[in-house]
């Protein structure tokens, strides 16, 4: 059987995916940019812009004088290139050997697949429908080798070009030398000589081309008219870990599902363990018998396959579950998996004898109020009391982020106040700290002090211009301990002018 591959080509991919996710019309044009030695240059344009001469590797200001209106964007290539990977992926329909094709294409081992959509045109048409109805514009080729597919692909003008079986070399002669993805070098050099088509390359002897532009020039050839091969780096799919059960009647109660769900989870646990991975999400898919979908997602703080674990965080949320006229097939996934022997950060409030106690805290919380609910405190980069700490949403309390501590310091009180409170010193100590102070129309006195402790403040934004606090912890008369301090240039407070504040209670 000869071996097929098809070229999908996508020549405006950066600009329609730009498009798609910011779908606001530009009358006047789009295009990309992206910094290139010092210079702005344009790296895709959209066909209004092209259609004004805006082309590929053009400067970004003489593009905006060509046109002022013209809209604008900075180019994300490694974005694009993520996502023409999961498209690359997404291919997979038509034949499980799939490969990208530089920044633009994707190529298709298609050999023996043809017959399952009815020939080759059809299996194409139906590709580019696809493609079509998502909004991405493309052309498609299928040829005998892969470097003969990708040169029709973006050489010809027609969306579809089938290529009969052992047909590349006449195909092949009226190509542009372009078309073979040769050096620049090479490609110039070539053009100088008055070489521009390929079968000009065909009807020369090998030896002279082989001397003059390497080896690499006579290979290229041979890929292309199959007597080489090409290889091509093929993507597989992530590994799939699901579970699924069709049930004889439909059922509608919460034991009913819960007893169908403890059997998928055995079954999937099972296929965990036996690869070594655990489940971090897992996602439950309820059919039901009127025909809709309704579905169920569960995260975990780290990765398990015990089935204990899995079947209490299913059972709390199993009353969500909307049966309706009953539930006729399940489908337990583990959308995101991890290594069972990876290496899990311990959080610094979970106690060293009982590693898991806080995750499986969070996975319960997270499962009756949502993960997006919950909040952590973590270390900020500042050493004033009140910017020490700052809370995080969801990313870092699921993801377990490890504590570090800042460093060694003094007492801190139960209570902090969100920022210093002024107070009004009535007596002081012949070193100037006070004796006896007012604060909220309370007279205290001051039985001991304890301090001073000295913290620098952001040198980059301090608001109040001082550099430096000293904290001291007193005890007053009645028992009473607070935490006071006063602000000063690094050199210490001046004695009689120094503006002290009440920062915590003990």
């Amino acid at each position: 059987m000869t071996r097929r591959i098809l070229s999908l080509w996508l020549p405006l991919w950066p600009i329609e995916r730009h498009q798609k996710q910011q779908p606001s019309p530009s009358r006047s044009g789009l295009a990309l940019y992206a910094p290139e030695r010092g210079r702005l240059l344009v790296t895709a344009a959209d066909p209004i812009a092209l259609r004004l001469g805006i082309c590929h590797g053009m400067p970004l200001a003489q593009a905006r004088a060509m046109q002022p209106e013209l809209h604008v964007a900075q180019a994300e290539p490694a974005t694009d290139q993520a996502a023409l990977e999961a498209l690359t992926l997404w291919c997979q329909w038509l034949s499980p050997l799939t490969a990208t094709d530089g920044a633009d294409g994707v190529w298709v081992e298609t050999t023996g697949c043809d017959h399952l959509f009815g020939g080759e045109d059809q299996m194409a048409e139906h590709l580019l429908t696809r493609l079509a109805k998502a909004g991405y514009s493309a052309r498609i080729a299928i040829a005998d080798t892969a470097a003969i597919a990708a040169a029709v692909a973006r050489s010809s003008h027609r969306s579809i070009t089938l290529i009969p079986p052992r047909g590349q070399e006449s195909v092949l002669r009226e190509l542009p030398l372009a078309s073979l993805r040769l050096e620049p070098e090479t490609l110039a050099t070539l053009r100088r000589l008055g070489l521009v088509r390929v079968g000009q390359l065909l009807d020369m002897p090998r030896a002279p081309l082989a001397r003059r532009f390497g080896q690499a020039l006579p290979d290229r050839l041979d890929q292309a008219m199959g007597r080489l091969p090409e290889p091509l780096s093929f993507r597989t799919a992530p590994q799939a870990f699901r579970a699924s059960g069709t049930l004889v009647e439909p059922i509608s109660t919460a034991p009913a599902i819960a007893r169908a769900l403890e059997n998928l989870v055995a079954e999937l646990a099972g296929t965990l363990s036996r690869r070594g991975h655990g489940a971090r999400q897992l996602q439950v898919q309820c059919m039901r018998g009127d025909g809709t979908l309704q579905s169920l997602q569960i995260g975990l703080s780290n990765a398990s396959a015990d089935p204990v674990r899995l079947n209490r965080l299913l059972a709390e949320r199993i009353e969500t579950i909307e049966p309706g006229f009953g539930i006729e097939a399940f489908t337990l996934s583990a959308t995101e998996t991890a290594p069972l022997d990876a290496p899990t950060t311990r959080d610094w409030l979970t106690p060293t004898t009982d590693p898991a106690g806080l995750p499986a805290l969070l996975e319960r919380l997270g499962g009756r109020v949502g993960i997006q609910r919950l909040s952590r405190l973590h270390d900020g980069a500042s050493q004033f009391p009140e910017c020490e700490q700052a809370y995080t949403g969801c990313e870092r309390v699921q993801g377990m982020a490890e504590h570090f501590s800042v460093g060694p310091h003094g007492p801190r009180p139960a209570r902090l106040l969100p920022a210093p409170a002024s107070i009004t010193v009535t007596a002081s100590w012949p070193d100037g700290a006070p004796k006896a102070f007012c604060w909220r129309r309370a007279t205290h006195t001051i039985r001991g002090l304890i301090g001073p402790e000295r913290v620098w403040s952001d040198w980059w934004h301090d608001p109040q211009g001082a550099c430096a606090r000293d904290y001291w912890v007193a005890e007053t008369a009645e028992g009473e301990r607070f935490w006071l301090c006063v602000a000063h240039d690094g050199t210490g407070p001046a004695k009689g002018r120094a503006v002290w504040f009440l920062h915590g209670v003990f």
